[in-house]
């Protein structure tokens, strides 16, 4: 347990990059938007996202099929003291071995459960309706060191946009364990 602790400890105080601070690109129709990226095992992903996390003043709103990071469960919960956190998850992977989604839940994290014909397989979180991450990365230990995993971060408004259009109906549609 103790060299867990420092684990855990350590991780933190790596996460130092501010993931908010994105380049502009211009787009072919002259439009400006920015984005970052990070693949994983090799690019620290997890980090990256910490730190997407930690950004989140207003609201925090997640989508996510697997959540067995504890750190970024910890960082969750950090935000759901100071932000609005809304959080959907599949209700059978939610029941897996490994899921932290119970941390999540006895810490007081509004979270629902997707319901629809299949899974909820969305990895996506949306920072203050300003700013998206998605991609194939779920929030385990196996996509930050062992899969080959992806994200985009994007600032995009009209991006952003039908992503909380999307995260709020089904949000109206999920349901509470």
């Amino acid at each position: 347990m103790r060299s867990i602790k420092w684990l855990f400890l350590l991780v933190c105080v790596s996460c130092v990059r501010e993931v908010r601070n994105v380049p502009e690109i211009e787009r072919p129709s002259g439009h400006r938007t920015s984005h970052s990226t990070c693949f994983s095992p090799e690019g620290s992903c997890d980090k990256k996202l910490i730190q997407f996390i930690r950004s989140a003043e207003k609201s925090l709103d997640i989508a996510v099929f697997d959540i067995t990071h504890p750190q970024i469960v910890h960082e969750i919960v950090v935000a759901s003291r100071k932000a609005k956190v809304r959080m959907i998850v599949d209700q059978v992977q939610a029941k897996g071995v490994h899921s932290l989604v119970s941390s999540l839940e006895r810490a007081g994290v509004d979270l629902r459960f997707g319901r629809q014909r299949g899974i909820m397989h969305h990895k996506f979180a949306i920072v203050d309706a300003a700013a998206v991450e998605t991609g194939s990365f779920n929030y385990s230990m196996g996509a930050t060191f062992k899969n080959r995993e992806n994200q985009v971060y994007l600032t995009d408004p009209e991006v952003v946009r039908e992503f909380q259009t999307n995260f709020d109906l089904m949000w109206k549609k999920s349901r509470d364990r």
